[in-house]
């Protein structure tokens, strides 16, 4: 099911998730956490009454009172001040340790989704989006909400007092019941907007990065298009900002009403009392107790407004994620084989990018033989890396069926296919860690063995690099941590390479365009030496793929594919495609040519 058909669940729901994970990062806390907060709401209120009594007291002249009076309100404000520090103290440290779980559980959700299709759909990363700001602060679910608890308790004990006075007065708490509906709606119409406006904050960090980073940076100087950047973050931020002030404004305004409806109320209730006869201990505690209501009010509201906003919203963002990767992580029934006989076959396969209406494969009909050495060729756009990303399991083929060894490959798990496939590709990523590490994420389960990481440059051919590098393989990469050593973009491919022949009896070896920043002769001599292992081991049944722009590499393999136009145009040895004299011919010909020149 598509990202964004996948519906909301309920906000309670959230709620109740986020708390359930709340308490299994660290359950002690918890109730230290509630116990001083709640706790703490009760001296807090009752300084109200300690100064009526003081009131009342210094007007009648009675020293004991007024001693009893002063004493209760100093050991009043010192519990209320000592709780209040226990509490944050508390609140704090169980904040800062579910942060990080909080954090780790949703980067654990996104890399758990074995596809990248929702990746391209702007509707799921908007969402995302969301959840990812907001996964520090729903850490603070339990604080918050313990705060609201707090507030509540506040509230009903202030009433109380206030109807000591007089039974009416009671009737304060219905005026505040309009801005407790306001702020309510006012939470979940900002936070709507928010995920609206998703695409303007992700551009504004976008080219926040392009103006911060070097890579970028240099180009941007050279082109003197660093104002551009500028002028692009702030349309973008602009644009956002524009929307929500004017979202704020009007809930503002309606909030400022209710609150006025309460102001009135009080003013009135004050002066009733006061032309009524009230004695002065019950002005003053009507006039504590009602600014402090007040005050407890405003909280209150904050309260029902981080509510609203981030733990219902938030939250049920969190388990719409969750419920998603779990959707996405249910078990296939055909577990991948252990070694191919006949290979990998693709029906009828057809493949459009979500968000667009282009076809990138269109009706690929292919057979890949087990043992074989295959390589796809084709102009850029051909759809050659796209055919990669399907047969990894990046992506579901819109119509078609991809099979191994006659078991359709959408019937197999995600998981346990990708442990029998390796490779390297194009948009490598750079993992600034340690050098032996950075290679040794190929195969992280065999990368404690002895010997794996060495085979793996030796195949890659990176040999070389690691001998120039002041600590080897202990090297840290990265020019921006301490000690850390800056590779060139043929050394960080080397590196990428090396990565991807961790494995040492995959079912399909991937390589994308695996060594488009090294020339053409260290192409393909690598590439030479890796067939000629892969048909050493040809009884074990494996397929190499080589996506490759250039023909001199790839007249070793054993079937050439040619593509264009999103189609598979001819196939066959190096030989069959030459004598064919079609696409391969003509291009492998002007590539022959123009580096003919060159020598």
């Amino acid at each position: 099911m598509p990202a964004e058909d996948h519906p909301l669940p309920s906000s309670w729901r959230g709620l109740g998730r986020t708390l359930r994970l709340g308490w299994t990062a660290s359950p002690g806390l918890i109730a230290v956490a509630f116990a001083t907060t709640i706790a703490a709401a009760l001296p807090d209120v009752l300084i109200a009454a300690a100064l009526a009594l003081l009131a009342d007291a210094v007007l009648s002249g009675e020293q004991v009172g007024v001693i009893f009076a002063a004493v209760l309100l100093g050991a009043l404000a010192v519990m209320s001040w000592l709780l209040r520090l226990l509490s944050e103290r508390a609140n704090r440290r169980f904040a800062d340790r579910t942060g990080v779980f909080m954090e780790a559980h949703v980067v654990r959700l996104q890399s758990g989704l074995p596809s990248l299709e929702h990746h391209e759909r702007p509707s799921y990363v908007d969402r995302v989006q969301l959840v990812r700001d907001h996964a520090d602060t729903l850490s603070k679910v339990y604080q918050e909400l313990f705060q609201v608890v707090g507030a509540v308790l506040r509230l009903i004990l202030t009433m109380a007092l206030l109807m000591t006075v007089h039974p009416l007065l009671g009737l304060l708490g219905l005026f505040a019941v309009p801005t407790a509906a306001v702020s309510h709606w006012r939470g979940g119409a900002e936070h709507a907007l928010e995920e609206r406006l998703g695409h303007h904050e992700r551009l504004a960090r976008h080219f926040f990065l392009l103006g911060t980073n070097a890579s970028p940076g240099r180009e941007l100087r050279v082109a003197r298009a660093g104002e551009r950047v500028r002028r692009g973050r702030h349309q973008a931020w602009a644009a956002r900002h524009r929307a929500m002030a004017r979202a704020r404004w009007t809930t503002t305004l309606w909030q400022t009403a209710a609150l006025t409806v309460f102001g009135c109320a009080f003013t009135g209730s004050v002066a009733g009392v006061a032309l009524n006869g009230g004695s002065a201990a019950e002005v003053v505690l009507l006039l504590t107790a009602g600014g402090r209501l007040a005050q407890y009010l405003g909280q209150t509201l904050s309260q029902v407004h981080f509510l609203r906003t981030i733990w219902l919203e938030g939250g049920r963002r969190l388990l719409w994620l969750e419920e998603l990767a779990s959707m996405a992580a249910e078990r296939s029934p055909a577990p991948p084989p252990e070694r191919m006989r006949s290979g990998i076959a693709l029906d009828a396969v057809s493949f459009t990018y979500p968000g667009t209406d282009r076809r990138v494969l269109e009706d690929v009909t292919l057979h890949l033989p087990a043992g074989s050495v295959v390589a796809v060729v084709g102009e850029n756009g051909a759809g050659k890396s796209t055919l990669v990303k399907l047969l990894a399991k990046m992506y579901e083929p819109d119509s078609g069926r991809i099979l191994v060894d006659g078991v359709p490959l959408a019937d197999m798990p995600a998981d346990a296919w990708r442990e029998r496939l390796s490779g390297a590709f194009q948009d490598f990523a750079r993992f600034e860690y340690p050098l032996r590490l950075s290679i040794g994420v190929g195969d992280l389960a065999g990368a404690g063995e002895g010997g794996a990481v060495d085979r793996a440059v030796a195949r890659a051919g990176a040999g070389a690099l690691v001998d120039r590098l002041d600590r080897g393989l202990d090297t840290q990469l990265g020019s921006a941590w301490a000690g850390g050593a800056e590779l060139s973009e043929g050394q960080w491919q080397k590196v990428a390479l090396a990565r991807g022949y961790m494995r040492d009896q995959p079912l399909l070896l991937l390589l994308d365009e695996p060594a488009s920043a090294l020339d053409a002769e260290t192409e393909h001599l690598l590439f030479e030496r890796y067939a000629e292992r892969a048909r050493a081991l040809k009884d074990r049944g494996r397929v190499t793929l080589l996506v490759s722009h250039r023909f001199s590499t790839v007249r070793t393999a054993d079937l050439v594919v040619v593509m264009d136009g999103a189609r598979v145009i001819e196939q066959g040895t190096h030989a069959e495609l030459m004598e064919l004299g079609g696409r391969y011919a003509e291009l492998y010909g002007i590539q022959d040519r123009a580096y003919r020149v060159e020598g």
